[in-house]
């Protein structure tokens, strides 16, 4: 998400910024809160444009969920940029990501949990990682792709 403003702006691509607001609400979007907070410090357009869907957008940071990140970060501390930054508002949103995609709610449509990155495939990165779960990661235009927008 932190690239799409930056890349896909919304006054040239209003069409997909349509489509991402209806897979907010049909559940198919979403990410625990350490993304939206990530987004905030880093894209103040997103982090407005997103602020409107924040309850259905976001997952809410319980303690399976955050033992379950906590699991990631021991197991991968390459994973987390800065150290010592565990439980903190500087806390990375990688290994939550990750930890969200483990144990999904389960859905109607028995679709599989993916990870949308831009992140390559580099060692200790989100797709290296969430592979090891069985998780996974599209970057941005093959999640288009799957959902088959046109633009």
């Amino acid at each position: 998400m932190i690239c799409l403003s930056q890349k896909y702006p919304e006054n040239i691509f209003e069409t997909l910024y349509i489509n991402i607001d209806k897979s907010i609400h049909n559940d198919i979007i979403k990410a625990p809160y350490r993304v939206f907070a990530e987004i905030k410090k880093r894209d103040d357009f997103l982090y407005k444009w997103l602020k409107k869907y924040k309850n259905p957008f976001l997952i809410n940071m319980n303690e399976p969920l955050i033992k379950s990140a906590f699991s990631i970060i021991n197991k991968f501390p390459e994973l987390i940029k800065n150290k010592g930054l565990e439980n903190t508002e500087d806390d990375p949103a990688d290994p939550y990501l990750i930890a969200t995609a483990i144990k999904p709610k389960e859905r109607l449509d028995n679709e599989p949990v993916k990870i949308i990155t831009e992140k390559g495939l580099k060692k200790n990165h989100i797709p290296d990682i969430a592979e090891k779960y069985g998780i996974t990661s599209i970057n941005i235009l093959e999640f288009f792709t799957e959902m088959k927008w046109k633009f």
